[in-house]
């Protein structure tokens, strides 16, 4: 990653004092109580960040949406996305939530083999909470997080993720999370990893996604197809106040041809995984900004 990222921080909003006391608060309030107050803030949400209600009126417009209809989706994903914020710290607080699993048997029968693999997620649902269903009890779980994440995320995501024999790979500048990633899959480990946000002049392929061309991070796919290991799609979609949705996908690669021709495959088959949960999702989608830029 030579460049940051200038249309996402990749950072959580609010200083480590909120978070903490988001946190503190939550283990004795209930999140609907949080969510009501969500509800009013999110319109002013809207009209002070501009950039991410440009970035959602891009997305529902490529779903056909417009007009009042139009604003009134971007306030709900605007809205679940608050939820999913809310959940998270949730989580950090020790509340505890139900999962309803489709596909998690894969995942179970394969880390009872020696073969690592990899987990691929996307800016969809909540993603964080792999670190309190998943049982890493065979086989240890490396989740590559963003560096620059605030002092009171970074200590609240090891302290869950300790319980459960899940560690975190920080990608930074220095590339050094490749041997990391390298060395886990080597010895047969799990890596769990985003693959939908480009970082600054990182190699990209181009997929089609909601009938336009989007760009999509090459590193995941490169590293599945250098490596030769088996990739799944995760997704932890919301389904109700304290219900969530777990979906394991398998993705599918071409058995012959060259790296290219496996990670082009690899990201095709996923892309249309991470279409298909969109769609029967279209609310929980939270990648705020230009999504489908054009990408050299």
């Amino acid at each position: 990653m030579a460049e940051e990222n200038k249309q996402w921080s990749g950072r959580t909003d609010g200083t480590s004092w909120m978070q903490r006391s988001l946190i503190a608060m939550l283990r004795v309030v209930d999140v609907r109580v949080f969510y009501a107050i969500m509800a009013l803030v999110v319109p002013f949400y809207m009209v002070f960040n501009r950039k991410g209600y440009q970035a959602m009126r891009g997305y529902f417009s490529h779903r056909g949406d417009h007009g009042l209809r139009l604003v009134w989706h971007i306030y709900r994903n605007h809205y679940v996305f608050g939820q999913i914020v809310i959940d998270r710290f949730a989580v950090y607080a020790g509340k505890k939530f139900t999962f309803i699993e489709e596909g998690n048997d894969l995942i179970k029968k394969h880390s009872e083999r020696d073969e690592g693999f990899v987990m691929l997620s996307s800016h969809v649902g909540n993603y964080e909470l792999t670190g309190c269903t998943f049982d890493a009890s065979k086989k240890r779980v490396n989740a590559l997080v963003y560096a620059g994440e605030s002092e009171a995320i970074m200590e609240s995501r090891k302290k869950i993720l300790a319980k459960h024999n899940i560690g975190l790979i920080l990608v930074g500048n220095d590339m050094s999370h490749i041997f990391q990633m390298n060395t886990a899959i080597d010895n047969g480990e799990i890596i769990s990893m985003h693959a939908d946000r480009l970082f600054g002049s990182q190699k990209c392929i181009t997929c089609r996604f909601m009938g336009e061309d989007a760009g999509f991070p090459a590193g995941p796919y490169a590293f599945a197809a250098q490596k030769g290991t088996p990739v799944y799609a995760v997704f932890y979609m919301k389904q109700s106040t304290k219900v969530y949705h777990l979906y394991v996908r398998p993705i599918v690669c071409e058995e012959d041809g060259n790296i290219r021709k496996r990670m082009n495959s690899m990201a095709q088959s996923y892309v249309k995984v991470l279409e298909e949960m969109v769609n029967a999702y279209p609310y929980q989608w939270f990648n705020y900004f230009d999504f489908w830029q054009k990408h050299e």
